[in-house]
């Protein structure tokens, strides 16, 4: 019987592409917005690395957080204004300049866009307007907003910030054919940021090893009290794998769930209080003498309070393979005949509560992981995804074990791990 929970979101990415060269630009017609303006039905395919480049910043490379709904200025065609968005990402590397703009160059081109970029489509009605949900295109990794997008005027978060008790993830790949390697399928958190007091547990992935394991990592804040020397902050990386994926279950297609469930559950202003991102504002700027030099303004920031709520954050992870729990690669005991019980969960996992800190803090990212953060998550899967639904809440085994059976299994070509038992039977 399928679960009652329904996903917040459930996509196919079969025609997705990992390394792209060309970005297609086509025209968006304002008039509707703007009765003076003069739509030419412009559409341009132009080198990824070239267009993107144009938008660099000294903190950012705006291919990391190129985002789908994305919209550009070009003032390049008599004076006149005219809006592109994004039509598709191609594999090829050949560029496809419009008749409109014959004899100009690539680069001629590129240069009359406005480095401003608007957020979306919505916004060239209203500059205060919310963006919706990023659109699906054939580029790998699908990154996007979740803090807004949902609602009837995108303006709801499309994920909750912190679920009332946990999520879950499952997807259905397909290697392709291609070898096991380090590969992030999905992220949560900043991206293109270098600073960890704003990346620093505000990041999560979850990949692929070279010898076919599931492994997550997260940058963690923590530190210590001294005697002499008071409260010190310190980072380290976090991180855990289960056992290797059974050859026979990953010929084909095959499905991996993740889960985790907060040991509490926490409802309306509990979640931002009991171990949430409350614990991280700081009222006031504080200069580098102590004194407060701007009192009235709130920020989120790593410090002793949210360190010592912790335990507040704490639950268990599990991950699942084709419907099944997997093994944990655990310490196991150098005992001769002791008996080691398999592990199947990671206890006192710490959940990630994003934070408004850094750059784009609030983002999800699927087939793939993020620049900066040390290069922790920087890694893209080139496996077919042929589904992801995310839930905003927990999947017990039984659910994922029904989903498995009656809903994956029925859809897609899965070989099991192990063939069912049969008796022996041998004739005297």
């Amino acid at each position: 019987m399928p679960t009652s929970l329904s996903p917040i979101y459930e996509k196919s990415f079969d025609n997705s592409i990992c390394h792209f060269y060309t970005i297609g630009l086509v025209e968006y017609n304002n008039s509707g917005n703007n009765i003076d303006y003069i739509y030419s039905g412009i559409t341009l395919i132009l080198n990824f690395t070239g267009f993107t480049q144009h938008f660099d910043t000294i903190d950012h490379e705006y291919s990391n957080v190129i985002l789908n709904n994305d919209v550009y200025t070009y003032t390049g065609l008599t004076n006149e204004v005219h809006y592109f968005r994004i039509n598709d990402f191609y594999s090829g590397s050949t560029s496809s300049i419009d008749v409109r703009l014959t004899g100009m160059t690539e680069s001629e081109i590129i240069s009359g866009f406005s480095k401003s970029i608007i957020s979306c489509i919505n916004q060239l009605v209203f500059s205060g307007n919310c963006c919706p949900t990023q659109v699906v295109k054939s580029n790998s990794p699908w990154v996007y907003l979740t803090n807004e997008g949902g609602g009837i005027d995108n303006c709801s978060p499309f994920i909750n910030r912190r679920p009332e008790q946990g999520w879950t993830i499952d997807f259905v790949f397909n290697k392709n054919n291609l070898p096991w390697s380090n590969s992030v399928f999905f992220y949560m958190g900043v991206r293109d940021e270098y600073d960890p007091s704003n990346y620093g547990d505000n990041n999560l992935s979850f990949s692929f090893t070279s010898d076919g394991r599931i492994k997550w990592q997260s940058y963690r804040y923590s530190g210590y009290c001294n005697t002499i020397s008071g409260y010190t902050e310190m980072y380290y990386i976090d991180s855990g794998q289960t056992l290797p994926l059974c050859p026979n279950g990953t010929t084909n297609d095959f499905n991996i769930t993740i889960s985790f469930e907060r040991y509490y559950t926490y409802i309306d202003c509990e979640l931002p209080n009991e171990g949430g991102w409350n614990d991280l504002i700081h009222t006031g700027i504080t200069s580098s003498s102590g004194s407060t030099i701007v009192p009235d303004i709130k920020i989120e920031k790593l410090s002793y309070n949210w360190l010592r709520e912790r335990n507040k954050r704490l639950g268990t992870l599990k991950i699942y393979h084709n419907g099944r729990p997997m093994e944990i690669d655990d310490i196991h005991s150098s005992i001769p005949n002791f008996r080691n019980v398999p592990v199947y969960k990671f206890k006192n996992w710490e959940e990630i509560v994003l934070s408004d800190r850094g750059f784009q803090p609030f983002i999800n990212a699927v087939g793939g992981g993020v620049s900066g953060i040390g290069n922790l998550h920087n890694a893209i899967c080139c496996y077919i995804i042929k589904n992801v639904a995310y839930f905003d809440g927990i999947l017990k085994f039984s659910d994922i074990r029904n989903r498995y059976i009656s809903t994956i299994k029925t859809q897609f070509n899965i070989i099991e791990c192990w063939e069912d038992c049969a008796d022996d039977i041998y004739k005297v």
